[in-house]
């Protein structure tokens, strides 16, 4: 899965389709897959916030890894997935 989202981003919906797997299986696999980048300085894991389509709130406190179920601005259920990514760090060794 690693190799999977490693320069590019990807939804989790996206993600399971390539994989074969349930969509929450993703999200408890990237989960760990932020564990372990986080001890590894030669990559990062990158996150694209999900975004309400109705009033343009982008959800970028959020921590949780999951698509929000509801805008708290506008209550509108029209959220676009987030995407996740791996960028590796150009230089390290």
């Amino acid at each position: 899965m690693m190799t999977l989202l490693t320069g590019t981003l990807l939804s989790s919906h996206q993600l399971a389709q390539l994989v074969g797997m349930p969509e929450r299986q993703v999200e408890d696999h990237l989960t760990h897959i932020v564990k372990t980048l986080a001890r590894d300085a030669s990559r990062t894991f990158l996150l694209e916030p999900s975004h309400c389509q109705d009033c343009t709130y982008s959800f970028r406190d959020r921590t949780r890894l999951t698509r929000p179920s509801r805008c708290p601005r506008c209550r509108s259920e029209a959220i676009t997935s987030p995407r996740y990514g791996i960028r590796e760090e150009s230089g390290s060794q």
